[in-house]
């Protein structure tokens, strides 16, 4: 197939106020997404990695919330934004975030973990609603379930991604907090809970729940495992959890996912039956879409530093292909970030264009592959993109100081046409498809 050179139609500059992640979402109910730039320590805000020499040189001075209009605009602050100069460390920072109706008022707030407190904001006017404290300083994963709940339910949940303190494994535990940021139900233990929590109405009831790891948590806490392949006592927390989840809605109107496990990759529909499951390196990410059409869809699954590998549903593996080899820097890797790891906790998704293809972003300029396994996208590299010199710890991950770029899927217009949307800490740039 003839390659695609995609290019960008719109060019925002943060300055002081870019993220180290952005979220996108309708913040003031104007129809429009509004962009979201968090910054912070993300994970390293746990008290466990002060002692790391990259992290005690870089930490961040604050952690600061900034809300723009796609046309730039700032509309609001909540913080103080780390010094433009100073580079910052901030690590699995992509679900520190999370916006939705909490309490049924019809306005959208957004839920801020950071460490031992969650921060409830209002969306229009940045201001501070509620905050919750927590029990200990390593709760940066937060999600709400926009929906209406007892106050008994979790109108919020918030989770341990990385090691727990005492008792908890890897990634515990969770707790749910109802719609006025009180307790509703003490931590748990969910089996495979990562560093990763969607909402999905799963058994089809007509009413969401939390997806965390391999099970099906609802608003009153009580959880089911839904991977019938996953015997949910013998999960290991530290090798087993799940990294990333992507779901496929089908045209029958259900569902299937593809599971990130870090031991292994599972695809799993909305029966709870596995269609397949197989063991790899490190299953770090997973992307399901029509990458070929020798077959209804497929799912890639990523490997941290790869291979990469595309699968038939039936777990018949078409093809895997090293990554480690194919950083793009189309206009030159900054020297800073040279002899520097990469590892973005969502380094492939799904490009919807026709046929999809494999987006990959796990090191320097993101480009796309088809379902052969070749070259097939290309976004045109704005001149903004070229990342400037910056000191840097010799044992800090590059990304975690802001080298290379992250890339959503959006719909940037609001006319049912998503598009790319690449950023750094500095720009971001939207791209039809």
């Amino acid at each position: 197939m003839p390659l695609t050179e995609l290019e960008h139609t719109s060019e925002i500059a943060f300055g002081a106020y870019g993220g180290a992640e952005l979220f996108f979402a309708d913040i003031d109910g104007d129809g429009q997404l509004e962009i979201l730039a968090y910054q912070g320590p993300g994970v390293f805000g746990t008290r466990i990695f002060h002692g790391l020499p990259a992290v005690a040189a870089h930490y961040p001075t604050s952690t600061c919330l900034s809300a723009f209009k796609k046309d730039g605009r700032r509309l609001w602050t909540f913080g103080t934004p780390n010094d433009l100069g100073t580079p910052y460390i901030s690590h699995a920072h992509e679900s520190c975030v999370a916006t939705g109706d909490v309490d049924g008022d019809g306005t959208v707030e957004i839920a801020l973990a950071d460490g031992d407190r969650v921060l409830l904001i209002d969306g229009p006017t940045g201001e501070l609603r509620r905050t919750a404290m927590l029990p200990e300083d390593n709760f940066f994963i937060v999600q709400i379930l926009g929906s209406p709940t007892a106050p008994n339910e979790a109108a919020v949940v918030v989770k341990n991604g990385e090691t727990g303190y005492g008792t908890w494994s890897y990634g515990e535990p969770v707790l749910g907090l109802n719609a006025r940021m009180e307790p509703a139900w003490p931590g748990q233990a969910i089996p495979g809970g990562g560093h990763h929590i969607l909402v999905l109405d799963t058994d089809q009831d007509g009413r969401p729940e939390y997806l965390t790891g391999y099970c099906m948590v609802k608003p009153s806490g009580e959880w089911t495992c839904i991977v019938d392949a996953v015997a949910p006592a013998s999960v290991n927390a530290g090798t087993d959890h799940v990294d990333y989840t992507d779901v496929l809605h089908t045209e029958a109107g259900g569902f299937v996912l593809g599971i990130a496990g870090s031991s292994r990759a599972y695809l799993v529909n909305d029966e709870g039956k596995t269609l397949f499951h197989a063991p790899d390196k490190h299953v770090q990410g997973s992307a399901l879409g029509r990458f070929r059409n020798d077959s209804d869809y497929q799912l890639a699954i990523y490997n941290d530093d790869g291979p990469m590998v595309l699968y038939e549903p039936d777990g018949n593996e078409l093809w895997r292909v090293s990554t480690s080899d194919r950083e793009s820097w189309p206009l030159g890797m900054p020297e800073a970030a040279q002899g520097h790891r990469f590892h973005r906790n969502r380094p492939i998704m799904t490009l919807p264009t026709e046929p999809n293809h494999i987006l990959f972003t796990d090191g320097g300029w993101p480009w796309a592959m088809d379902g052969d396994a070749g070259l097939a996208v290309t976004f045109v590299p704005p001149a903004a993109s070229r990342q400037p010199e910056m000191e840097i710890h010799p044992q800090a991950r590059a990304d975690d100081m802001g080298y290379g770029f992250a890339t959503k899927i959006v719909d940037w217009n609001g006319d049912g046409n998503p598009e790319a949307v690449i950023y750094d800490r500095r720009y971001l740039w939207s791209f039809p498809l």
